[in-house]
């Protein structure tokens, strides 16, 4: 069998080490971490594999050609910033889709560079992720949906048919989405909420059912 591409996951903590469990080995031969930050002792990422800062990548590309990265960060700005970072540092960089193998992902969807599909997820037929999305453990998103770039939903999250999910918006754990819904960009819905009613872009949304509560700015914390 061939060797896969090498791949190298930016981010060390502890959703570094939920990525590294989703690299199909058939497919990628990861290589290691980059992370600016020293490594935690609580996270499962392994320190002994950071290979350096985010800087370090120009050089490591070189040290080793046809590397493919993949980011590993839970929060959906700071994905973008990061994302942004290192096409600065390399234009030419290449982004990995990570698909658990244990998720189910069907043939007729579509999953965008940069993107992260975690272990127990199913993405439905017609279904269309953009770039750097991250679908977190056990997610169902059903047939016909729509999310923007880097996106992403928590543990446990349920959409219905039809639904659109706009940029860098976060659907927290365990909520759940009608079909045909309607959600803005940098909206964040809570945990365990039911979505039945569309969201306008900048709301934070939460309840059964989810009523909008608050504005948020860009990059405002929600993890």
């Amino acid at each position: 069998m061939a060797e896969g591409a090498p791949l190298l996951i930016l981010g060390a903590g502890a959703h570094g080490g939920v990525v590294r469990d989703c690299v199909d080995e058939r497919r990628f031969r990861f290589i290691g971490y980059l992370d600016d930050r020293p490594p935690d002792p609580l996270s499962s990422a392994r320190s002994e594999l950071l290979l350096g800062k985010v800087d370090d990548l120009p050089a490591l590309l070189r040290d080793y050609p046809g590397t493919m990265a993949v980011i590993a960060i839970g929060d959906n700005m700071t994905r973008l910033r990061m994302a942004e970072r290192a096409e600065r540092l390399v234009p030419s960089l290449t982004w990995a889709t990570i698909v658990h193998p244990a998720a189910i992902l069907s043939a007729r969807a579509e999953i965008g560079p940069g993107t992260v599909v975690v272990a127990g997820s199913i993405i439905n037929c017609g279904s269309r992720l953009g770039r750097h999305i991250l679908i977190n453990t056990g997610t169902i998103i059903d047939h016909d949906n729509s999310m923007d770039d880097f996106a992403s939903t928590g543990p446990g999250v349920v959409t219905g048919g039809n639904v659109r999910i706009g940029g860098l918006s976060h659907v927290g754990i365990g909520a759940s989405v009608r079909h045909g819904i309607r959600i803005g960009r940098n909206c964040v819905i809570g945990g365990q909420a039911y979505v039945e009613r569309d969201v306008d872009d900048d709301w934070v949304s939460f309840g059964i059912p989810a009523r909008p509560r608050y504005r948020r700015t860009p990059g405002q914390p929600y993890l």
